[in-house]
């Protein structure tokens, strides 16, 4: 009896043995990011290369709506306050869809970055720091991350 005991006790440690595989993960995944089985993925909200070295940055909605009865398209623009960035690029303006319609803009952008809010009407009016970051401003800069942004309704006065 004690040898078969043996036998099925060295059985089960070799079939242990021979199923058993040790794996070590070294994978290391960037800011908002994160790894899953040996690869690495953005977390929802983010977007980008979630290698260790560059991260996922955030995708931000931007909402604004025409409230301004001027019978003028709002030309608007984003602008990073931490570097040289601009969202639409160059001197290119969203447009928004009319009056009292929410328009909407997804950017990508730094996580944690300020980002400031210009506008301005056909009819002359401007809003925030104004489509060529010209405009001081009091409330049109807000920090960058995986949500939705407001900016409310752009009226006449």
């Amino acid at each position: 009896m004690a040898s078969l005991g043996a036998i099925l006790l060295l059985g089960g440690l070799t079939g242990v043995s021979a199923s058993c595989v040790l794996v070590v993960d070294d994978t290391e995944c960037g800011p908002n990011a994160y790894e899953y089985r040996g690869a690495c993925f953005c977390e929802d909200g983010f977007e980008g290369d979630p290698g260790f070295d560059e991260g996922c940055d955030p995708i931000m909605t931007v909402r604004i709506t025409d409230d301004c009865d001027d019978s003028a398209d709002i030309g608007w623009k984003l602008f990073s306050d931490d570097r040289d960035w601009t969202w639409p690029s160059g001197t290119a303006v969203y447009v928004t869809p009319g009056l009292g319609l929410d328009g909407y803009e997804t950017i990508t952008c730094k996580d944690g970055e300020q980002i400031c809010f210009g506008a301005e009407s056909e009819s002359g009016l401007t809003w925030g720091v104004g489509t060529d970051f010209s405009q001081g401003c009091e409330d049109c800069c807000f920090i960058c991350g995986p949500y939705e942004h407001d900016l409310g309704f752009l009226t006449c006065g």
